[in-house]
């Protein structure tokens, strides 16, 4: 009777057991657990250390171009709509001239988009100082085509840049 009694017990513990764990499930279900995915760098070395060299240039072209246009803003619109097509085409043709053919293709192609935004802001600019394509745009309307512009420039640098981590290279 003894072992029946035993036995009945460590049953009945049992099926508690499991019973209450399962119940712990249904009231308190497990977290989801969220996996995150990096991707590795595809090179190191020097390539990296390369395009970290072509970004520091573009940067410095950014630099010259953005101590041109400071200040711009309280000239008159025709002046700062000149001053500005005129850095802005600067710019573009420095960095558009570097050199992007030694870098993997994805990182070329994000470069050419990045100085397509570019070019396009430039043309934008360039049209404005002429003062017939002016007046057919308000001050809202100029500041929101601006901002439409710089919009697609930082997106597209902001791919350049994504893509060059990538690579492994350590840029901001």
């Amino acid at each position: 009777m003894s072992n029946t009694r035993n036995i009945t017990a460590t049953v009945a513990f049992i099926a508690t057991f499991i019973f209450s764990a399962g119940l712990i499930r249904i009231i308190f279900p497990a977290p989801a657990v969220q996996y995150v995915y990096v991707d590795k760098p595809q090179y190191t070395g020097c390539k990296a250390r390369a395009i970290e060299s072509f970004i520091r240039q573009d940067n410095i072209n950014g630099e010259i171009h953005s101590s041109k246009i400071t200040g711009l803003q309280n000239l008159d619109s025709q002046s700062y709509i000149s001053a500005n097509a005129d850095a802005t085409l600067e710019y573009y043709n420095s960095s558009s001239s570097m050199d992007v053919s030694q870098f993997p293709q994805d990182f070329q192609n994000a470069w050419r988009e990045h100085m397509k935004a570019w070019r396009d802001y430039s043309d934008f600019l360039n049209q404005m100082k002429n003062s017939s394509a002016r007046k057919n745009l308000s001050g809202d309307d100029f500041g929101l085509a601006e901002q439409r512009f710089n919009s697609e420039i930082n997106r597209t640098f902001n791919e350049v840049l994504r893509i060059g981590r990538n690579y492994g290279a350590d840029v901001e």
